[in-house]
């Protein structure tokens, strides 16, 4: 299916998506100030810690405020277009799954795509404007060579994410399950709020072999702050290739197994 065409459909059913949100205008005022709060405790816990230590890790005060804005932006942005894997396991259960394999979509459109969180976006704006004051106020140095980097490993740590929320599609595909892994997801992002450097080596691996959570949110912030090695840069790129195919093999692995709700 062409591009313009599925990014047409997805305009369709953001839209819609949007409208139902609209609905309860003060739930979905309170949910964006409760995240908002959520955001201005994270900044404030950084500088709480740093009022007592010099640095953690050998990272500075700014250098942490940059991987916690970072942290949040990718987080905000990741939740905005997939949160619709949040809904997948209703759509299983009532076998509604089975039209949308016959529409001429990608597959994994409704599971991934279909529900984005309009609820995110004044959070995403504020976060890039305050991503940029920091930069700034900080006096971090970005050339062009690094703005291209950054942008191309934040790219690449949002595929990945794209590929852990389609393997929990897969797996929602094969067990009915997906809340726990929803839940473990999310639990294990929230371990790179600060550099997962600081973490011991069994939890670190963990984070940056098995869930890639390393890649997709403090990977682009070293970026940012030019620390990152070129070791580092070739890593992220090749293990996020090696992901992404094997998150598309993994979830045509299940289609082929997929039974619909009236079998």
């Amino acid at each position: 299916m062409a591009i313009k065409n599925f990014v047409k459909v997805w305009l369709i059913l953001a839209k819609n998506n949007l409208q139902n949100q609209l609905i309860t205008p003060s739930s979905s005022i309170l949910f964006v100030i409760g995240k908002l709060f959520n955001y201005i405790f994270s900044i404030i816990t950084i500088y709480a810690i740093f009022s007592q230590v010099s640095s953690v890790k050998g990272y500075s005060l700014s250098q942490a405020i940059i991987i916690v804005l970072v942290f949040n932006f990718i987080d905000s942005f990741t939740q905005f277009f997939f949160r619709s894997l949040y809904f997948f396991r209703p759509i299983l259960i009532r076998g509604d799954f089975d039209l949308d394999l016959l529409k001429p979509l990608p597959s994994f459109f409704r599971p991934i795509f279909s529900a984005p969180d309009f609820l995110d976006a004044p959070l995403i704006i504020i976060q890039i404007f305050t991503l940029i004051y920091f930069i700034f106020n900080f006096q971090v140095p970005i050339s062009l060579p690094t703005l291209i980097l950054s942008l191309a490993i934040l790219t690449n740590g949002v595929i990945l994410a794209f590929a852990i929320h389609l393997i929990i599609a897969a797996f929602a595909i094969l067990t009915s399950e997906i809340d726990n892994l929803v839940m473990i997801y999310r639990s294990l992002g929230r371990a790179a709020i600060v550099p997962t450097d600081i973490y011991g080596r069994i939890f670190n691996f963990i984070l940056s072999y098995i869930v890639p959570i390393t890649i997709i949110m403090t990977v682009p912030a070293k970026a940012i702050l030019g620390i990152l090695t070129l070791e580092g840069v070739v890593y992220s790129f090749a293990f996020g290739s090696s992901f992404f195919a094997f998150s598309l093999r993994f979830w045509q692995f299940s289609l082929k197994r997929y039974t619909s709700a009236s079998s």
